[in-house]
């Protein structure tokens, strides 16, 4: 075994050949909504030597193993400046641009199917010896670079280098599978009890009790007499709809606490609800209170493990209690709870034997900066600010998962949420995500965090909460086929799986996890 120093060393100069040049542009995960055909970019980097050709490559279809050379084509070229460009280190930068196509015409389409990834790279021809230049993630790299300003260039190489390290997806966001035919759309909230419909949902409710109008339910839970928590959003994390909150804590003898809550959606167009449409809209009316056209109504009643411990409820819109709720624009399922344990308990599950919801389903916590606000006095984000701390601190009360109670701690750190002056902030990363630098956060926050969190927070299961970057590896093969296999099952959401497709996130997943895959529809 070599010494300590010596290895350091080793392992000092190997991270400093690793960054010795880079490829600033465009940024893994840039997107177009554009024909990838002809599609034009500006391709620019920096490498410490003046005079040296670039070849810029791509990966000849994008599931080609990418370490396999012969793979790579060169679509264009450039050179680097002869003016140094200094950056905090005596050995100065050169410059190096140029715009243009991965796929110039039709030809060469194989490499960039509509609506997939195209793989690229940059590569420093150098007499004396060749070098793929580093690349950044879109993500993560303003905040990254912010961060790192004063450090030399070759530390904020390696400090901000992407999860593809030395590559780079573009996405192409056409042909979304949300955009298709209603009939040919994936199958949207479908993975808890599918088949079943309104007549188990009546012995459900019979089971549970469910009060059979919206006043009685508000009366049952004590709404009536008011001091219940309210908030006014669009959620736009979720189900994209406009949602007046209402929560109040209840007492279980001997000493125990129970939860109630409801929530009227917003979110009508010429009659029908429209799911992820204006927000604008939609908050115009949740502030007004009108047109709302469903009330969805849940209760925790402790022990958290017993069967039932959540209840489900859906009224319509003249308040009385429905057997199907229509969760986003297709309507393919529409059984309760069914869809909603989808997010409520990913691990939970309706027990048709015994009518019952087991598994322990899961109130989720309030995302606050997934949310959109109305800019009306009193609705604002600021405004509400202390009622939705006030929202999460309730949450914690109904024995929620690992993922939920390191969510909620985690955004309003360092103080409890339980404590007035308590402020959210948006900077929440679970610790096991940030030990891998970029690697983790381009992931965490260009995926897990805008489109998987929301219900995957509600997780029993320790390797389905996702708090642990290497259960998120874990679930790789599974992951590729349920996002960029041909049914689309996730996200699992409507809304969701929409801004999903419309993101980079695609490229952070295929690079991040090394799934080698077109990810197209």
């Amino acid at each position: 075994m070599p010494p300590l120093s010596f290895r350091r060393l080793v392992l000092s100069c190997l991270a400093l050949l690793a960054a010795s040049g880079c490829m600033t542009g465009p940024h893994n995960g840039t997107t177009t909504g554009d024909s990838v055909i002809g599609e034009t970019f500006l391709f620019e980097g920096y490498y410490p030597e003046p005079s040296t050709p670039v070849s810029l490559q791509v990966l000849r279809e994008p599931h080609l193993d990418p370490t396999v050379e012969s793979n790579w084509q060169q679509f264009a070229t450039s050179i680097t400046t002869t003016t140094p460009t200094p950056f905090n280190r005596p050995e100065p930068l050169y410059h190096w641009s140029v715009t243009a196509a991965p796929v110039p015409n039709s030809l060469f389409s194989a490499r960039w199917p509509s609506g997939g990834l195209v793989k690229v790279r940059a590569v420093a021809m150098d007499p004396d010896g060749q070098t793929v230049l580093y690349t950044f993630d879109d993500i993560t790299y303003a905040d990254c670079f912010t961060q790192n300003a004063t450090q030399p260039w070759n530390t904020l190489g390696t400090e901000c280098q992407g999860l593809g390290l030395n590559r780079s997806a573009l996405v192409s966001t056409r042909l979304n599978p949300v955009d298709r035919p209603i009939a040919q759309r994936p199958e949207f909230l479908g993975r808890k009890s599918p088949g079943l419909g309104a007549a188990e949902t009546q012995q459900y409710y019979a089971q549970i009790q469910a009060p059979g109008t919206l006043e009685a339910f508000r009366s049952i839970y004590g709404f009536a007499a008011g001091g219940d928590v309210t908030a006014t959003y669009y959620n736009d994390g979720d189900l994209g709809l406009g949602r007046e909150m209402h929560c109040k804590p209840f007492a279980v003898p001997p000493s125990q606490v129970g939860l109630a809550c409801y929530v009227r959606n917003y979110g009508v167009l010429d009659g029908e609800p429209i799911f992820g449409g204006s927000s604008a809209s939609a908050l115009q009316d949740a502030v007004a209170r009108t047109n709302s056209f469903a009330t969805v109504a849940m209760t925790f009643t402790p022990p958290a493990n017993a069967a039932n411990s959540v209840k489900f409820m859906v009224y319509d819109a003249a308040g009385v209690l429905t057997p199907t709720a229509k969760l986003d624009n297709t309507g393919f399922n529409t059984f309760v709870p069914g869809n909603c344990l989808s997010c409520h308990g990913i691990k939970a599950n309706y027990d048709a034997a015994t009518n019952s919801v087991v598994g322990r389903a899961q109130f989720l916590p309030f995302d606050v900066f997934s949310f959109r606000y109305s800019t009306a006095t009193g609705f604002t984000q600021s405004a509400q600010a202390d009622a939705l701390r006030r929202l999460n601190h309730l949450v914690t009360l109904t024995g929620p998962s690992d993922g939920i109670r390191e969510f909620i701690e985690g955004t309003y750190a360092p103080k409890l949420v339980s404590d007035v002056t308590a402020v959210a902030n948006d900077t929440y990363v679970p610790p096991n995500w940030t030990n891998t630098k970029q690697k983790g956060l381009g992931l965490y926050r260009g995926v897990v965090k805008p489109y998987c969190r929301t219900c995957h927070m509600s997780s029993t299961d320790t390797n389905l909460d996702f708090l642990d970057q290497a259960d998120f590896n874990l679930y790789s093969g599974a992951i590729k086929v349920d996002v960029c296999g041909a049914d689309h099952s996730m996200p699992n959401a409507e809304h969701v799986m929409k801004k999903f497709w419309k993101s980079g996130a695609r490229a952070y997943l295929d690079l991040g996890l090394d799934m080698q895959s077109p990810c197209g529809p």
